[in-house]
């Protein structure tokens, strides 16, 4: 639960404490140097991807002010590489009912948010035209249609339709198609958009974003996290949230006891034929092609479990390649715009690990949503949010570290 450090003093005030007014600005354009100094913050969040922004951004609306810390640039890993896909039906486990409730209760923020952010001076590019899933065989179309059975009850308007149905949608899509099921409440976002216009909209509201800072410690006090270390300094806070992608499972780094979270890479590319755009995300059973705000396509996703490194790989080109060509065979004599890569953070079950550190005070992870981080981030951000502010973790219980305890013998 949030404490409370920096009450009664101005923003500049508490990142500079103990500094005269007119001494802030030549700290800050020395800020780069080896100046080891003490700074105050109400709440610490470690990584700047879109799981730390968005926690940052919904604690700067509730009056309380953040200080985000990142190693790299904001969005330079997996929130900046991904599909931006926000699919629910698609990607998570109805069985899992607190997981599934999550995808829905974001996938209802997050119009409101990107209107929100577009506002505030950053459009995050989402796109709010639902999703197609494809099938170009029996055994998919038995499939899709199994899941159309719960899909269907879901109040959200999905439906399936017939291959005449789909080429009046989108006409270039790959001969032998069976079907499908549209899916029109979904839609996707520009990743590394939606974490600039975060960052920009929760600095409006005070908080404070700072790149090429790695934390390298906790700072703590008995069974207390009192704050963080860096290399040019400490951060005291009142709260400390670990939103740190695949580093917040570097063994020692943090606390004594290990955090399950493991490195996934993924790698996408980018094309552009003039003309050529679909009309919403379409996905086989192999991929997706995204259509982009500035009339690319992001072509999606590849899959490496415990791989931790950022290489573009051949093989990786090759497979979304053919993904895209096997969707949309007009794409062959596509432009090849880019590649990225970035690393995920997995967990054991697949599920995010949220909440409380069990046997310490003053911290919380927000971590472990793979592929679904940017799909999962508004509700996930109003959830930690939540409990960062009144202390009650009851919210957060299917998602705690907990569930990896070993059982009592």
């Amino acid at each position: 639960m949030y404490t409370g450090l920096s009450q009664g003093v101005t923003a500049e005030q508490a990142e500079w404490p103990n500094v005269p007014t007119g001494q802030i600005d030549q700290n800050r354009r020395m800020a780069g140097a080896e100046i080891l100094i003490s700074k105050n913050a109400d709440v610490v969040i470690v990584g700047g991807g879109v799981i730390g922004c968005s926690i940052a951004y919904q604690l700067a609306k509730q009056g309380i002010r953040a200080t985000v810390l990142e190693r790299g640039r904001f969005g330079s890993g997996a929130s900046g590489a991904t599909a931006g896909v926000i699919g629910p039906l698609w990607h998570l486990d109805p069985a899992h009912k607190a997981v599934f409730g999550l995808g829905i209760r974001s996938l209802d923020l997050f119009p409101l948010l990107a209107s929100e952010l577009a506002e505030g001076g950053v459009d995050p590019e989402f796109q709010h035209r639902g999703i197609l899933k494809v099938a170009f065989t029996p055994a998919q179309v038995d499939e899709l249609k199994r899941n159309l059975t719960w899909q269907g009850e879901l109040g959200l308007g999905v439906r399936w339709l017939d291959a005449p149905e789909i080429r009046e949608l989108e006409p270039e899509v790959s001969d032998g198609l069976l079907g499908g099921v549209f899916s029109p409440r979904e839609g996707c976002v520009n990743g590394e958009r939606l974490v600039d216009a975060l960052v920009h909209a929760a600095t409006g509201l005070g908080a404070v974003f700072l790149e090429e800072t790695e934390v390298i410690g906790l700072e703590t006090s008995g069974q207390s996290v009192v704050g963080v270390r860096t290399l040019t300094g400490s951060y005291q806070c009142g709260h400390t949230v670990l939103a740190a992608g695949p580093w917040t499972g570097i063994p020692g780094r943090w606390l004594p006891q290990a955090l399950p979270i493991s490195p996934v890479k993924g790698q996408r590319i980018l094309l552009r034929k003039p003309g050529f755009l679909p009309k919403c995300p379409v996905r086989s059973f192999e991929g997706y092609v995204v259509p982009q705000a500035d009339s690319s396509l992001l072509v999606a996703a590849t899959r490496e479990e415990g791989a931790f490194d950022v290489r573009i790989t051949v093989d990786a080109i090759r497979q979304l390649l053919a993904t895209a060509i096997g969707l949309f065979p007009a794409l062959e004599d596509a432009s090849f715009v880019g590649a990225r890569a970035g690393v995920r953070p997995g967990s054991p079950d697949g599920i995010p690990i949220m909440g409380p550190l069990p046997g310490w005070d003053g911290v919380s992870i927000a971590c472990g949503h793979d592929h679904a981080g940017v799909m999962l981030s508004p509700g996930s951000a109003e959830l930690v949010a939540s409990y960062i502010l009144d202390g009650d973790p009851r919210s957060l219980e299917a998602f705690s570290i907990s569930r990896f305890d070993a059982p009592a013998s």
